[in-house]
């Protein structure tokens, strides 16, 4: 069985761990490493099996635990090579050792032991940041979260997922309505910000919806979004006939499948 959990999503942390054969590979740490392992042994996983850590960006939420993570596990932490050569001070601050340091460019597929993985650009507004593909024993999982716009390259891999981990992160009346100053909102809805609702819908309904494909609606302001507020516009507009789940703010989420045939 190929087991995967949303460890958390959310402005609080995000992490996504997937597990096949005694093997792990996490996306993403946002939380201390205490925190991971709490959460990781909740879904009954094995913190011990990952091999390594592929970051999306650089903002805290997704990358706070990644030095301690291979510090005091010895792992291989996997990020852009332009971060490398352009924002090495960045990166210094996370504390990772230059030892286990590892590097990927996008559209070019790399693996950390069995999982074939594929990082693509996506808009935000963190330098050179990516969602990621995950192909394990030919099932394909997709994490496509902080971004303000969809590209080509994000749809066909949106497209092609059998899971796929996808942002909805505010419902554009309660954000218009919110606290927020102007210039942040305008941040959020601009193409370097977030999906919101209706953008997450908008993709979902140009993807493929045959039997046992699934979505995990991710990163939910908590702000400016609710899950009932997400559920009513999924009601109203989505057409794709997939199961889908909403991942509160904060919580974990597990799931598994079992190894079949491409998807097509």
């Amino acid at each position: 069985m190929i087991h995967y959990s949303v460890l958390g999503s959310g402005s609080s942390g995000n992490s996504y761990l997937f597990s096949y054969e005694q093997a792990a590979v996490l996306f993403d740490a946002g939380f201390s490493l205490r925190e991971l392992r709490r959460r990781t042994q909740e879904t009954s996983l094995d913190f011990d099996q990952i091999q390594g850590l592929c970051i999306t960006h650089l903002h805290p939420d997704h990358c706070r635990g990644a030095g301690v993570f291979a510090r005091q596990t010895g792992k291989p932490v996997y990020v852009h090579r332009q971060l490398v050569e352009q924002n090495p001070l960045e990166l210094e601050k996370l504390g990772i050792p230059a030892s286990l340091m590892r590097t990927f460019t996008t559209e070019q597929p790399f693996q950390i032991g069995m999982f074939n993985i594929t990082a693509f650009p996506t808009s935000h507004d963190s330098p050179y940041s990516v969602g990621f593909s995950l192909e394990i024993a030919r099932r394909r999982f997709t994490i496509l979260t902080d971004t303000g716009m969809i590209d080509d390259t994000m749809r066909m891999h949106a497209n092609c997922a059998h899971v796929l981990f996808l942002e909805a992160n505010y419902d554009v009346p309660m954000l218009d309505k919110g606290p927020y100053p102007f210039l942040l909102k305008r941040r959020i809805r601009g193409e370097r910000g977030h999906l919101s609702n209706v953008d997450a819908i908008e993709l979902l309904n140009s993807c493929p919806s045959e039997s046992g494909r699934q979505v995990y609606f991710c990163h939910l302001s908590k702000t400016n979004n609710r899950p009932d507020l997400l559920e009513s516009t999924c009601c109203t507009h989505l057409k794709w006939s997939g199961v889908t789940t909403i991942c509160q703010h904060g919580n974990s989420y597990y799931g598994s499948l079992d190894p079949g045939e491409p998807i097509k």
